[in-house]
């Protein structure tokens, strides 16, 4: 029987322009490769991004990397 290896994913704050917009950006990464985004766009609207792919948003941040990590896996 195989064992399941837990896997930690990184969370950074950092923040990003886009369209001269200033923007609060959670960047997710496995290992030194970035997986994917989540942008705060107002107080209660983070989206969720893998790649360049918008998979929704929500309301909080927690919701948004719960969010992320149910996309993450129906992709891996």
């Amino acid at each position: 029987m195989r064992k399941n290896k837990d896997t930690e994913i990184q969370f950074q704050e950092t923040t990003k322009v886009i369209n001269g917009q200033k923007y609060e950006v959670g960047e997710l990464y496995l290992g030194k490769k970035k997986i994917g985004e989540i942008l705060t766009y107002a107080t209660k609207d983070f989206r969720v991004f893998i790649g360049d792919e918008n998979c929704g948003s929500a309301k909080t941040m927690d919701d948004a990397l719960e969010l992320f990590i149910r996309q993450w896996n129906l992709q891996d």
